[in-house]
């Protein structure tokens, strides 16, 4: 290592759960902010959803509730989509030896697991529910829909919520197998499935489909109720 590569190293004093967590955080944003990924998938999403619920809005004669309910349904692809994007997360540095290699260091697994969750959280709900809720917003305003701003944007931390669920399942079942099956097939079966098993009783309460879909017994989402 040359003397001006030693002279760029600077000592850092994390110790416990958060030592390693700045430089293993640092990486996790750039991989979002520091590529094209970013804005790659806000594009992809403000597509998909806006274009979708741009149906709906512009109608002769746009339903409210059909919205937003519509809204939350096709944030519901995106969570699909979280799974996807993640399924390597984990299993990919086990695979290749990486996660081996940052745990020897002096990187605690709580700093690891941290680096992982946060950035992908933040990077997945601005690119996938902030970035697309902002352009339905303006698409309401210009469409004279009458919307409570505060409202919507609670809503819209309930399809964020519905994500941050994907991701975690998705993160935790990388740190059970070491291959990528399970861990893209498990979130994918509950994702499809939970309408399914909502029928069981007092489970349909709990399950993140709620959020997005209304339950049975129900003509409103959680999401849509919430805005409306």
């Amino acid at each position: 290592m040359s003397s001006a590569e030693m002279a760029e190293l600077q000592p850092l004093d994390e110790r416990g759960w958060r030592a390693g967590l700045s430089p293993l955080m640092r990486a996790g944003y750039a991989a979002w902010w520091k590529t094209n990924d970013w804005w790659i998938q806000a594009l992809l999403w403000t597509a998909v959803i806006n274009g979708s619920v741009a149906v709906a809005i512009w109608g002769d004669t746009p339903d409210d509730l059909d919205v937003f309910t519509l809204y939350g349904v096709m944030t519901m692809f995106a969570a699909i989509a979280v799974t996807i994007i993640m399924q390597e997360a984990i299993v990919g540095e086990k695979r290749s030896g990486t996660a081996a290699w940052v745990l020897s260091k002096p990187a605690s697994r709580d700093a690891f697991m941290l680096a992982k969750l946060v950035p992908n959280a933040v990077g997945i709900v601005v690119t996938m529910i902030v970035v697309p809720s902002t352009v339905l917003l303006i698409q309401l305003v210009l469409a004279d829909v009458e919307v409570s701003v505060p409202r919507f944007w609670l809503g819209a931390a309930g399809a964020a919520l519905n994500l941050l669920f994907d991701l975690t399942l998705t993160l935790m079942l990388g740190t059970l197998f070491d291959s990528a099956g399970p861990v893209i097939a498990i979130p994918l079966a509950f994702a499809f499935g939970q309408q399914l098993i909502s029928g069981i009783p007092g489970l349909g309460d709990v399950l993140p489909w709620a959020l997005l879909v209304a339950p049975e017994g129900s003509d409103v989402s959680v999401i849509g109720a919430i805005i409306t």
